[in-house]
């Protein structure tokens, strides 16, 4: 019986857990801050020991090139053949983490999205997007093409964005995640008070300070427009899923009325009616990205059995 090793390292944290059997279902799952772990190999070394874990998977935060990633928010570095040969696992996976949340999607249940609007499927292609410590996002084609994008590092929003805060110009944000994320979200309303608040403080006192109202309504508007932008540019005909805690968060107190004219905006008629069958969705399932690995794990062992 397979047993196999699920890690997701995010910007802040590192999650995981383990599945067998039918693989249907993720057991221990925990949480370790990233600050807390003093080398990747000794952690490893400590989550198989007494297992019996013979495969691996792991997504990251960053983008791979040739078997490796590293991450952008930390120096820190992986390579899927070192850690397989290193650890002798039978296979070892190394996954985008948007492109594991991609993955997820097959295993979602109703419960596990809660839509802003509804929508006419009238093509395969959904698109994923996820502020939280950064911005990531991913295309997924049908059921088994994820492509993984660093649309969190581009540059060409930023500025236009930057007016839903009203600042007019501002050196220290560069990238659409610099306006888009949780990051984003302190940094923005330090700039404007001189006070550094965490972002799930801040999105706590909306309502309550001003301040924190502009700038959760100018992280809300930011938001519907991008995703209005990707939608076009992915012609997301399956949907548009935001994922990650801090959108949950904003989900309950957002105006799901007013995100829509956002997402619609002046667009020309045919571009407006694209929009309107395109249904946006917030991923209420934890662990995503674990669930997304292990769909990924189960889909290569059932094609590698097929070709024996």
């Amino acid at each position: 019986m397979s047993k196999v090793l699920l890690i997701d390292i995010g910007g802040t944290n590192l999650r995981y857990a383990y599945s067998y059997g039918d693989l249907s279902s993720l057991y221990d799952t925990n949480k370790i801050e990233l600050s807390c772990i003093k080398g990747f190999d000794t952690l490893l070394e400590n989550l198989i020991k007494g297992k019996g874990v013979d495969d691996l998977v792991i997504s990251v935060a960053g983008p791979k090139i040739n078997g490796s990633i590293t991450m952008t928010n930390r120096d820190f570095s992986i390579n899927e053949k070192d850690i397989r040969e290193s650890f002798k696992f039978n296979t070892c996976h190394l996954l985008n983490d948007w492109e594991s949340i991609g993955h997820s999607l097959a295993v979602f249940e109703d419960k596990d999205v809660s839509f802003i609007k509804n929508g006419s499927e009238f093509n395969n292609n959904s698109f994923f997007i996820g502020p939280g410590t950064g911005l990531g996002a991913a295309l997924l084609v049908g059921d088994n093409k994820v492509i993984p994008t660093e649309i969190g590092n581009t540059t060409g929003l930023t500025k236009a964005l930057l007016r839903n805060y009203y600042i007019e110009s501002g050196d220290q944000f560069r990238t659409l995640e610099d306006v888009l994320s949780g990051k984003a979200i302190s940094n923005i309303y330090e700039y404007k008070t001189g006070i550094r608040l965490t972002s799930e403080d801040i999105v706590s006192r909306y309502g309550s300070d001003d301040m924190a109202n502009l700038v959760i309504d100018g992280f809300i508007k930011s938001l519907a427009e991008t995703i209005s932008d990707m939608a076009l540019t992915f012609i997301a005909g399956r949907g548009v899923y935001v994922s990650g805690s801090l959108m949950r968060s904003i989900f309950k107190i957002m105006d799901k009325d007013r995100f829509i004219e956002y997402f619609y905006g002046d667009k020309k008629l045919v571009h407006l009616q694209i929009l309107e069958m395109i249904k946006i969705g917030i991923v209420e399932k934890e662990h995503a990205c674990l669930h997304g690995n292990l769909n990924f794990y189960k889909k290569n062992k059932k094609y590698a059995y097929k070709n024996i």
